[in-house]
């Protein structure tokens, strides 16, 4: 059914499968798909954690809380998402989205990111997250309900972002993602980055996303 925003919402619940890769322009479009009224997504073919396909589910969520729509369900989780979101308290954090299956809160030291970009007062809702493993960060942030006019929101997010990014780490990719087109970000250290641009226009309201793999730049030591 069209809205009065002009999204487009089926009146049927859908359940969907996503499955286990790298590529950006996959999940988004699976998680950028028409939005039914009822949603359960089964993960169980997404065996390890992923900040992209978290990043896809939990801006899926809070585009559907932006159209009062039922919160998402999420269900065939393995032990290493059920462990890792549990660890976090992910779903403590006023995620959108919510699991079919006990995921227990598990009393550690981490703590919420503090927000390196964003909070520019150009959306009303904005969510950041870090994954650190080893050498490499993964990130994702996600905005909806935008209060400003123009593009002006994106241009502040780039630079904040390329700012914060390039402080300690090496950019390995990017991907940046409005209701109408997309930006994929390839970077090596030897390299300037190589950016392909995509229109690519949804029915949804609109949004800003970035999810984004960092590798960490070696400590310089001076003799």
């Amino acid at each position: 059914m069209n809205r009065s925003d002009g999204s487009l919402v089926s009146s049927s619940t859908g359940v969907f499968y996503p499955y286990q890769h790298q590529d950006f322009y996959a999940m988004d479009s699976l998680f950028l798909s028409h939005l039914k009224q009822e949603e359960v997504w089964d993960f169980q073919s997404v065996t390890q954690v992923h900040l992209g396909f978290l990043g896809f589910l939990t801006l899926r969520g809070f585009l559907r809380e932006s159209l009062s729509l039922p919160k998402l369900q999420v269900r065939g989780l393995s032990k290493h998402w059920k462990t890792y979101l549990a660890k976090v308290n992910f779903l403590g954090k006023g995620v959108p989205w919510e699991s079919q299956e006990f995921i227990p809160n598990l009393v550690s030291g981490f703590e919420l990111p503090t927000l390196a970009f964003g909070g520019k007062g150009h959306w009303n809702s904005e969510f950041h997250w870090e994954r650190e493993e080893k050498d490499t960060t993964s990130v994702f942030f996600s905005a909806t309900n935008k209060q400003s006019e123009g593009d002006i929101a994106i241009s502040d997010l780039m630079k904040d972002f390329l700012h914060y990014s390039q402080t300690n780490h090496y950019l390995e990719r990017a991907y940046i993602r409005k209701e109408n087109s997309s930006y994929l970000y390839l970077n090596s250290k030897e390299t300037n980055p190589r950016v392909f641009f995509r229109e690519n226009p949804t029915d949804l309201p609109e949004f800003l996303f970035l999810v984004a793999e960092l590798k960490t730049k070696p400590s310089t030591h001076l003799n």
